[in-house]
């Protein structure tokens, strides 16, 4: 009897061990931000929990926050940027200037974007040339710290395709007082 027990036991193991493996490979991830591109909403060392399911169903969104492969040059990494557009939409950075202070102002197809999410007044455009219009299978990302972040605003990065978005922030594990689900913002 105890060793149909065992075997039982191992089965259920094999079981579980396999269930785990599926689940994290194809369905859920973590990862831990670095640097600060993405303050003030997530912090270097910000332990989270990526869907990568949720654009192998549906598409990213604008205000959604992804997990991006970046491979431009000599820099391979994984990096957490926020959707602003997407395919067909009309990039555009205007300045406004008022006396010695200016800042550039985000436009999507032609609207004013009122970020509220962002800390600061974005002080750099990038190096793209504007109007810029995403193509097909693409997606424009920034980083929420606009004058600290390398995105698609640079010619090296440039939009994200469809392929190289691994996957929805869905949930941030640590720190420990800042735990819970991620609140997707809506671009207007």
């Amino acid at each position: 009897m105890t060793e149909k027990k065992g075997i039982h036991w191992t089965i259920q193991l094999i079981l579980v061990v396999a269930f785990v493996f599926i689940l994290r490979t194809f369905i859920f991830g973590t990862i831990t931000v670095k640097g600060s591109s993405m303050e003030p909403n997530f912090h270097h060392g910000d332990f989270v929990i990526v869907n990568k399911l949720a654009y192998h169903i549906g598409e990213p969104k604008k205000g959604d926050i992804t997990i991006c492969w970046l491979n431009s040059g000599n820099r391979r990494e994984n990096i957490i940027k926020r959707v602003i557009g997407v395919p067909g939409d009309e990039i555009d950075m205007q300045i406004r200037e008022q006396g010695w202070d200016w800042e550039y102002i985000l436009y999507i197809n032609g609207e004013e974007q009122k970020e509220e999410y962002i800390a600061e007044a974005m002080q750099q455009a990038g190096t793209i040339d504007y109007p810029f219009i995403v193509e097909e299978n693409c997606y424009f990302v920034m980083g929420d710290n606009r004058n600290a972040s390398t995105d698609s605003r640079e010619v090296t990065v440039g939009a994200i395709s469809k392929e190289n978005i691994k996957g929805k922030v869905i949930f941030r594990l640590y720190p420990f007082d800042n735990i819970g689900a991620i609140k997707q913002t809506k671009e207007r």
